[in-house]
């Protein structure tokens, strides 16, 4: 089995970030539905569709919500394997912590399901509590059930939404919006950027293992990436005033301007008043499943 030494996982790990993002780009030049439509069209529709997973309680519901973006996502021409992956990789993250003890009875109080562990007696620290008995409960479970689809729809119409849109549409809708120019500016810097230092980091690295004769430990390797990380930073910040400094002396005035031009279509309006009527199914949907 081939084994790669620290500066060769970290090469690749770099690459991989690279070629991620390069391919979810590709998704975005696709003829589909979410990619026909009017950038500013899919903001504010994924933005209330977002909002409105967040007021729903039930997880029929928002399962029901989950199915439609993964309907959307093979309209779309998204690979649906390769997006359910992507989704469920940042689920657990987002709601291992909150989820897992809040299944307990110490911090959700109510009917036990599955004891456990037992202590000899209950404990008290001022306002908290220790129970004798440490277990799930059905509040609990119920609770987690919930946050769990609510992330997982939410995650979906997030992923759902990069894949579909070109990063350049999406800052130049912004803009066309009203949203704040320091923001949209901010933003634009730092997805155009955010390339030219994962090159200057492979350099580095590469820098690195074209001068190595002989592999040195990992201890040895892991300062050097620490001193590099130091290196990059300071680098990073020269790099920014002397770009701030160039692009006043060709004419910044702190805003780009853009050649994009958005012209919304009967089916862009006919997307935005499906999307509000599906978010009214969603709610009637929800006051079936009261409980």
């Amino acid at each position: 089995m081939l084994r790669h030494n620290f500066l060769d996982k970290t090469l690749l790990a770099v690459a991989h970030v690279a070629e991620h993002f390069l391919f979810s780009e590709d998704h975005a030049r696709k003829r589909g539905v979410l990619q026909s439509l009017d950038v500013r069209i899919k903001l504010v529709s994924f933005l209330s569709l977002l909002i409105l997973i967040t007021t729903l309680r039930t997880p029929q519901a928002l399962w029901l919500a989950y199915g439609i973006s993964l309907a959307l996502a093979i309209s779309s021409r998204v690979p649906l394997w390769f997006f359910i992956k992507r989704v469920w990789l940042f689920v657990p993250l987002f709601s291992a912590v909150i989820v897992l003890p809040a299944l307990l009875n110490i911090v959700t109080p109510g009917e036990p399901l599955l004891v456990i562990m037992k202590l000899s007696r209950s404990y008290e620290w001022g306002p908290y509590s220790l129970p004798a008995e440490i277990a799930v409960t059905r509040q609990g479970l119920w609770g987690a059930i919930v946050f769990v689809s609510r992330v997982a729809a939410s995650v979906s119409f997030a992923v759902l939404f990069t894949l579909t849109s070109k990063w350049a549409e999406v800052f130049s809708g912004l803009r066309s919006l009203g949203v704040s120019r320091i923001f949209v500016v901010t933003l634009s810097m730092t997805e155009r950027y955010l390339f030219v230092f994962l090159r200057m980091i492979q350099d580095m690295y590469r820098g690195r293992k074209s001068r190595t004769i002989r592999p040195f430990s990992t201890g040895v390797e892991r300062n050097w990436t620490a001193t590099r990380i130091g290196a990059t930073f300071e680098k990073s910040m020269e790099m920014s005033d002397d770009i701030y400094k160039a692009m006043l002396s060709r004419g910044f005035h702190g805003e780009f301007p853009s050649i994009d031009r958005f012209h919304a279509g009967g089916a862009d309006y006919v997307w935005l008043v499906t999307a509000l009527c599906f978010g009214g199914i969603l709610l009637l949907f929800e006051r079936g499943f009261p409980w």
